[in-house]
């Protein structure tokens, strides 16, 4: 069972040792509060685990007799201070990786901003067609034709289309298409 002994308003918070009853090191017994303490245990803190003490933390050397190597000591073997030191190691490889993830989101906004540039001009050729055809079409009597023909009955214009020449070739006769013959007849 977690935190039997401790009293109820401190249920929750187990951040030192000093929350489980205290430190088993004799060098750690309690003594009057030390007001000039504060500012040095504040100071290596800061120094080696990169923060304040908790209110409890300050409360407990405030009333310990613990020396100024015993706080360090005690900090520099503590699991915060092991975690701090396995992230530091960490680090370079995250810069790097954070340096090429920055590269490429340079790269995509380079790409989406070309894109949008491509984008406005191809609108712009677009619309360009548009009124060149528009223009052509209200000067000219004569309606688009393909393939260069158009047939005119009655005064009404038809184009004629013819199939490209690659179509037309007669492709090569194969085991299906004797077999249909033969049933079919075709």
């Amino acid at each position: 069972m977690k935190n039997v002994d401790v009293p109820l308003w401190d249920k929750g918070d187990d951040t030192d040792s000093f929350s489980k009853g205290g430190a088993s090191d004799p060098s750690f017994s309690m003594r009057k509060p030390s007001v000039k303490m504060s500012p040095l245990v504040k100071k290596i803190y800061k120094q080696i685990l990169g923060r304040e003490p908790s209110s409890r933390e300050m409360a407990y050397y405030k009333y310990s007799s613990a020396k100024k190597e015993d706080i360090i000591k005690k900090l520099l073997e503590s699991e915060e201070h092991k975690a701090i030191l396995e992230k530091a190691k960490k680090y370079p490889d995250l810069e790097k990786a954070n340096s090429k993830l920055k590269s490429k989101v340079l790269k995509l906004q380079s790409k989406v901003k070309d894109n949008e540039e491509e984008f406005v001009q191809l609108r712009s050729l677009l619309e360009e067609k548009n009124a060149t055809i528009k223009e052509l079409r209200e000067t000219k009597d004569v309606p688009p034709y393909i393939d260069g023909e158009i047939l005119e009955e009655n005064g009404v214009h038809y184009s004629v289309s013819r199939p490209p020449v690659e179509e037309v070739v007669k492709r090569e006769t194969t085991f299906w298409d004797r077999l249909r013959y033969l049933i079919m007849g075709e």
